[in-house]
C-alpha cells in the first residue's frame, strides 16, 4: 500500500494531466474505445465487492514489470526523438497507428488484458509531448492501480530523482480509515495520486485518478528548445 503524506494540490497544478488531453478532442474518441460503456452508451455503476471477492490469480510483481516496462520505453522513445517529424516516430514505434492526425499519432495497446493509449503529438512537425494512459478493463485487485502507480513512481524517482510536486488528494475521504479499499476510493474518483518532476528536457507528470474504473497516465512535455527540430 502507498502511504505518503496526504497534501492537497490546488487545481491549476491537477489540471495539467487535462489541459493536455483538451488539446486533443480525437483523442478522447479514441480512449473511448478502450472504456467499458453499457447499452445505453454510459459507464455501468460500480460498486465495491466484498472483501471475499475471487480476482485473477496473477503475481502483483509481474504485472507491475510489465506495466513499468511500457511506460519507461514509451518515455525512452519521447527522449530519444524529441524535435522529430512523425515519420521518424512511426518507423521507431512498434505496432500500427490506429489513428494519425497532422499534429498526432495514436496507438493502441494492452497490458494483461488493460486498454493502453499512446499518443505522440508534434508542433510544427516536431515531437514535442507525449501521453502514456492505462485504462481498467478487468479488477485484479482492489488495490492494482495504486501498485501501478507506486511501482512507476519508484522506476521515475531512481532516474530523476525526487520529483517537484507529489500529492494524493481525497476528495471525499470515506475509505481514507480503510487502506484494502483505497484502490475502491481511486475507481470512483475519491482519491487522487499526482506527481511531477522538471527535468532538463521538460515537464513529467505521473497520474492516477478514476471515474468508476482507474486510469494511470504518464506524460511528458518538451521544453521549447527540446521539441525544435
Amino acid at each position: 500500500i502507498l502511504s505518503p503524506a496526504f497534501r492537497r494540490i490546488d487545481r491549476p497544478a491537477g489540471a495539467v494531466l487535462w489541459s493536455f488531453m483538451h488539446g486533443w478532442m480525437f483523442l478522447l474518441i479514441v480512449l473511448s474505445i478502450l472504456i467499458p460503456a453499457s447499452g445505453r452508451g454510459e459507464l455501468p455503476e460500480f460498486g465495491p465487492p466484498p472483501p471475499g471477492a475471487p480476482f485473477d490469480d496473477v503475481d502483483e510483481a509481474t504485472l507491475q514489470a510489465e506495466v513499468t516496462r511500457q511506460a519507461l520505453g514509451f518515455l525512452d522513445i519521447l527522449q530519444r526523438h524529441w524535435g522529430q517529424g512523425p515519420e521518424r516516430l512511426r518507423s521507431a514505434v512498434a505496432g500500427p497507428v490506429e489513428r494519425e492526425e497532422e499534429s498526432a499519432l495514436i496507438y493502441l495497446r494492452n497490458a494483461h488484458n488493460h486498454g493502453v493509449l499512446e499518443g505522440y503529438e508534434f508542433r510544427k512537425g516536431s515531437l514535442s509531448r507525449g501521453q502514456y494512459v492505462l485504462i481498467q478493463g478487468p479488477l485484479n485487485g482492489l488495490n492494482e492501480f495504486i501498485g501501478y502507480y507506486a511501482a512507476l513512481k519508484q522506476a521515475l524517482r531512481s532516474t530523476y530523482g525526487e520529483p517537484k510536486l507529489d500529492s494524493v488528494v481525497w476528495n471525499n475521504d470515506l475509505y481514507h480509515p480503510l487502506p484494502d479499499y483505497w484502490g475502491v476510493a481511486v475507481m470512483i474518483g475519491d482519491l487522487r495520486y499526482h506527481a511531477i518532476w522538471e527535468t532538463s528536457e521538460g515537464t513529467l507528470t505521473l497520474d492516477l485518478s478514476g471515474n468508476q474504473y482507474s486510469r494511470l497516465s504518464v506524460e511528458y512535455r518538451a521544453r521549447a528548445e527540446n521539441a525544435q527540430t
